[in-house]
């Protein structure tokens, strides 16, 4: 008996059995199934292949929904790979709050790639319009390559960080600004945790929840996005804003704040 992979079954099933060793997949009763693990290396083997990565550096962050590593490749470039890891969460949290999780099935493993899916979409997007956000460099399955930008998230800044809480925040909104008038997009999640900080300018570095601007929650969605920053530079820098003047920034109803 021969599989399709060419190989017997003797072979077939030892090769599984030194997978499931690894860790790489997980054997049950009903056979053996690709794990995160198994995920990963499959990403990192196709972004090798295509010499995009050549060496794994520091670990630069490591969330509920995704861990994210300094990458090099062959010629030296620096470059940052997310790995999705949604499902750390309850399923029914993430499914209410992520519109990409509902569709066809609610296999993490395919949730997570849908999310890498969405983000490549959403950064595209975002840099045809030239919103400050990391330049996409490839995706494999649930895996994204980009740009590396140096700075600090914007939720561990202090306060002596931040010289002009004002313009920066002003910033922040000139770039939803541009999503919004220009893309046609919302980010969807903005906040403090995924704004990165240059020591000048702020980089809006996740985008797997951006909804389009005609999408039935639209209103809502940008509403929460702008609250978010507006209740974090009051609560860190004291520094108030109306939220419907900002709200109105954005929309493009106003020329300046």
């Amino acid at each position: 008996m021969r599989a399709s992979l060419g190989l017997s079954k003797d072979k077939l099933l030892f090769r599984l059995s030194k997978l499931n060793a690894f860790g790489f997949v997980r054997k049950s009763e009903h056979g053996y199934t690709l794990v995160t693990a198994g995920l990963d290396a499959l990403a990192l083997h196709s972004f090798v292949q295509r010499g995009l990565i050549s060496g794994m550096g520091r670990s630069i962050g490591m969330g509920k929904e995704s861990d994210v590593f300094a990458v090099s490749s062959d010629s030296g470039k620096q470059a940052v790979i997310k790995f999705y890891r949604i499902g750390r969460t309850s399923f029914r949290a993430t499914r209410i709050k992520r519109s990409y999780s509902t569709p066809k099935s609610h296999q993490w493993l395919e949730i997570n790639i849908d999310a890498a899916r969405k983000e490549e979409e959403g950064l595209k997007r975002a840099r045809g319009v030239n919103i400050q956000t990391p330049s996409f460099i490839a995706r494999d399955r649930h895996a994204v390559l980009m740009q590396e930008i140096e700075g600090v998230m914007l939720h561990a800044c202090n306060k002596e960080d931040i010289d002009n809480p004002a313009r920066l925040l002003r910033q922040i909104f000139g770039e939803a600004r541009k999503a919004f008038v220009a893309a046609n997009m919302i980010n969807g999640d903005l906040s403090e945790y995924n704004i990165l900080y240059d020591g000048e300018k702020s980089w809006i570095i996740d985008w797997p929840q951006y909804v389009l601007t005609d999408h039935p929650n639209a209103s809502e969605i940008l509403e929460r996005d702008v609250k978010n920053i507006v209740s974090y530079f009051l609560r860190k820098f004291d520094k108030n804003t109306d939220l419907k003047r900002a709200l109105d920034y954005v929309r493009g109803a106003l020329d300046s704040l």
